[in-house]
């Protein structure tokens, strides 16, 4: 084994790790109301840009995680969750662009504050691109992962594809967000298998 193979595998099963956290830290970090006094409190907009943040760090890592699980490869399975991949990197920087718009515009370019009814459109609008289509897109992406990982890792790829249905039972019902527990525990999953994936290699 390579050095650089292994430091590969170390970051990639670091970057599963701190997507975990990301993914988790996008959608605990705020809880929008759909009062309008809400949006008047600059903590709660912050609250906003903080998720946002949290958004982006999230498809970054997930970035690096794909890469190491897809590169050079010929498997089919494997191609099409770098497909679908790179849907959920960029349902997930449009989901960060919906989270901090409102405190930019307000707190930086110092614009009032939009109506009710745009501010719960641009509400609603985010939650139901996290709801459907990148869970949706996860939920696949990850299931096609499991898919390869059942012949190498089989209770990672049996933990993988429960995931997957959890997340996509949760699509269904319009509620994807609910079940981001269960991608928690994949990239966990993934995680821990990486690293001793590269332990054993190097050992």
């Amino acid at each position: 084994m390579t050095i650089t193979a292994h430091t590969d595998g170390r970051t990639a099963s670091i970057s599963a790790g701190l997507f975990a956290l990301s993914l988790f830290g996008t959608v605990a970090s705020v809880n929008v109301s759909n009062d309008l006094a809400w949006w008047q409190e600059a903590a709660n907009r912050s609250s906003g840009t903080i998720s946002a943040f949290f958004a982006v760090g999230a498809a970054v890592l997930f970035g690096i995680l794909l890469t190491h699980l897809t590169y050079g490869t010929t498997s089919a399975w494997l191609a099409t969750a770098r497909t679908l991949g790179i849907a959920v990197v960029a349902g997930l920087l449009v989901s960060a662009a919906l989270r901090g718009v409102i405190a930019h515009l307000t707190d930086h370019e110092q614009l009032p504050l939009p109506s009710a009814d745009v501010l719960n459109y641009s509400t609603a609008l985010n939650h139901m691109l996290l709801n459907v289509p990148v869970m949706a897109a996860l939920a696949l992406t990850i299931g096609a992962i499991s898919v390869t990982n059942l012949r190498a890792t089989p209770w990672l790829g049996y933990v993988g594809l429960v995931c997957a249905i959890v997340v996509l039972a949760a699509v269904g019902l319009q509620i994807g967000a609910y079940a981001i527990p269960a991608v928690l525990l994949w990239a966990l999953c993934q995680a821990v298998a990486l690293w001793h994936s590269t332990s054993s290699d190097q050992a």
